[in-house]
Order: structure tokens, then C-alpha cells, then sequence
């Protein structure tokens, strides 16, 4: 009679817990449950079924335990527009424990992936650029066990203002007189040279920012701009220039608030620097 008891307990205990992964609550604690059958419960164990972690909530407690058969803990991240998202985790006991953690992002892409460090508890991603979309948080356990705690921060990007564009008006050309004009000497103004092109008449610049700076295999680097998507006017093709430094930078992808490009080695890209300033001149 006790063990009957003791197992409908148990089940019901598991439906609630899977429940919970739908509605995206943050469980302070989420170990596997055997059942009396022997079978291992382990409501996260993969990307489909992760369960939520919200921005600003108080950290949550999890726990890997390999040998109960809890390898994978997985969470999902909404976000909901274009901003800077820190994650951070924190092993117990990170002598006990071997794996790691890896977040992905809305396409599937790895952010960024590190393996535990037996004398490390504290690990942090922080202010990374994200779009829109749902991201996810992975912890695995090759071997061994330990309690960690994971949390998440996000800053919404500020608004940007609209550029309007400004039409010059049109110049009547002036009509010729039947005088004969004066013969005038004109000391040919000096001109200044600029890193940059300056913009044409009807047309508007857009000021970027390089945000990551990925080294390439061949020696070039595939750098990504901020605040210089189609959103903006910047589009796939475009041409734009490192303020202050006149190297030139064609998009060969951009979306809605980002663009990419690649750096040929030729250009030197080692010497680009991380929040340099990218102006487009867009018509």
C-alpha cells in the first residue's frame, strides 16, 4: 500500500514539473526523478523541451549528476528586441564536476561554448549584441556532479532618431549680363583631405559601430556592425568607411538593425578595433 502511495506521489510530482517547462517557469531546483520503474525523469534534458529563463528574475539553482542521469540542462531566452544580454553561472563545487556551457542563438549559431575549470566556479557573458528572437543556454556534464546557479540580465538598445533627408532647393541660374564682366584674380581655396567621402546633396549618413571582429582562417575578418541595418537605410552592397581611419567597408549581409562584411587581409584587418565608428552614406 505505502509503495502505491509513494509512486502516485512521485507521478504526480513529474506531470506538474513538466508542466511548468510550457508556461516557462523557473524552477529553483530541477533534479531528475526515478521512478518506481527505474526510468529517469529529466524535464530539460534537451532544446526541446528547455524551460524558460526571464530576464530579471532572481537566479535559478540547477544541478548536474551524471551518474543519475542528468547530463544536459537546457534553457530557452526570449528576446524581445534588439538590446545587450549578460548570462552568468556559477559552479558549487567545480572540482567535482567536468563539462561546460554553450549559448545559441536564433538561428542555431553558437554565441559561445567554454568547458569548466576545476579551480573556476564563476563564469560570465556579458553585454553581448542580440537581435530579436529566442536564444538558448546550455550546461552538460561529462562526468561527475555539482550544484550551479544561472541568471540573465537585458538593456533594451536606445531608441534611435529618424534621419530625415533634406532636399536643397534648386538654384536659378543667374542670367548672363550684357556688360563686359571685370577681370577678377581668385586664389584657389585649399582643400582639406577627409578619411571619408563627404555625403552628396539629398542624401544622409548613417553612423554604425563594429561590435565583433571574427578572425578568418585565410586572414580576413568578418566583422559586424551595429546600428546600420536595413532599419536604417543600410542595405546589402552598401559602402561605408571607418570614421577617422578611411578604410573602406562593403556589406555583404544586413538585416534589420546589423550589418556583416569581410575585411580582406589585404586591408590589414588586425588593425581594426572593436567599437570603431562605420559612416554610410546612403542616397
Amino acid at each position: 500500500m505505502y509503495r502505491v502511495i509513494l509512486f502516485s506521489f512521485v507521478a504526480a510530482i513529474g506531470i506538474l514539473h513538466l508542466g511548468a517547462c510550457v508556461v516557462g517557469e523557473t524552477e529553483q531546483s530541477n533534479a531528475p526523478i526515478e521512478t518506481q520503474t527505474g526510468t529517469i525523469i529529466d524535464s530539460d534534458s534537451s532544446k526541446e523541451k528547455a524551460l524558460g529563463l526571464i530576464f530579471g528574475m532572481p537566479q535559478i539553482d540547477d544541478r548536474l549528476d551524471v551518474n543519475a542521469g542528468d547530463m544536459e540542462d537546457w534553457r530557452y531566452i526570449i528576446v524581445p528586441e534588439a538590446g545587450q544580454m549578460s548570462i552568468s553561472i556559477n559552479i558549487d563545487t567545480p572540482g567535482t564536476i567536468q563539462g561546460g556551457w554553450s549559448i545559441y542563438d536564433y538561428n542555431e549559431r553558437t554565441l559561445i561554448t567554454e568547458s569548466f575549470n576545476p579551480n573556476q566556479s564563476f563564469y560570465q557573458l556579458k553585454s553581448v549584441p542580440v537581435e530579436k528572437g529566442i536564444y538558448y543556454f546550455k550546461t552538460y556534464a561529462v562526468s561527475g556532479k555539482s550544484i550551479y546557479t544561472i541568471g540573465t540580465q537585458y538593456t533594451a538598445n536606445p531608441t534611435q532618431p529618424v534621419i530625415a533627408e533634406i532636399e536643397e532647393p534648386e538654384v536659378e541660374e543667374p542670367v548672363a549680363s550684357p556688360r563686359r564682366p571685370r577681370k577678377t584674380t581668385r586664389t584657389p581655396a585649399k582643400t582639406e583631405s577627409r578619411p571619408t567621402p563627404p555625403p552628396k546633396a539629398g542624401a544622409k549618413t548613417v553612423k554604425g559601430f563594429i561590435s565583433i571582429i571574427t578572425p578568418q582562417t585565410d586572414g580576413s575578418a568578418k566583422i559586424t556592425i551595429r546600428n546600420a541595418g536595413t532599419k536604417f537605410g543600410v542595405n546589402t552592397g552598401d559602402v561605408g568607411y571607418i570614421e577617422n581611419g578611411g578604410l573602406k567597408i562593403e556589406t555583404t549581409d544586413c538585416r534589420a538593425t546589423s550589418c556583416i562584411a569581410i575585411i580582406p587581409e589585404r586591408a590589414n584587418p588586425k588593425a581594426l578595433k572593436e567599437n570603431s565608428n562605420v559612416i554610410f552614406t546612403i542616397k
